[in-house]
């Protein structure tokens, strides 16, 4: 067995839990989860956050006009638009655009085209090469348009 966590072995998972306090710095009080709530429930300060990601990554910048969106996770289960959060929290440039799970769902289900694609497109459903998962990417104009909140950044 390995000595390091995965946190060392994968940059993108420090980076992710930099943005998670970030944004619980907003919060009274925060609750942060377990790696363990965090990996099966899917959240991780009773809102699931969300960091600006790559379109491909292979791509040299991040892009803050994008989201994606976990339908399925790399073992077949259900993502974590279905988890146990209520709430999401996706990060743009100044900004932290909170969205309800009910209201994510409602605009997956009206949205998404159930068509598969080879390469990351807007608003279709894509897996990566020899994974089991099913994402989307969605706009962050998107985001805001059936947000609960908008939040300046500190």
């Amino acid at each position: 067995m390995s000595e390091f966590t995965n946190e060392q072995k994968q940059p993108f998972l420090r980076g992710g839990r930099l943005v998670e306090k970030a944004f619980a710095e907003l919060l009274n009080n925060p609750n942060f989860s377990s790696d363990k709530e965090d990996k099966l429930e899917h959240w991780d300060v009773k809102f699931d956050v969300k960091g600006i990601k790559k379109v491909k990554r292979s791509d040299s910048e991040k892009n803050e006009h994008i989201h994606w969106l976990e339908i399925k996770g790399i073992t077949g289960m259900l993502g974590w638009v279905y988890g146990k959060a209520d709430f999401f929290s996706f990060e743009i440039q100044n900004y932290w655009v909170v969205v309800a799970k009910q209201d994510l769902q409602s605009f997956i289900a009206e949205n998404i085209v159930k068509e598969y694609t080879t390469y990351p497109t807007l608003y279709k459903l894509y897996n990566r090469k020899g994974r089991e998962d099913i994402i989307t990417m969605v706009t962050s104009y998107d985001l805001c348009y059936i947000s609960s909140a908008i939040i300046k950044k500190k």
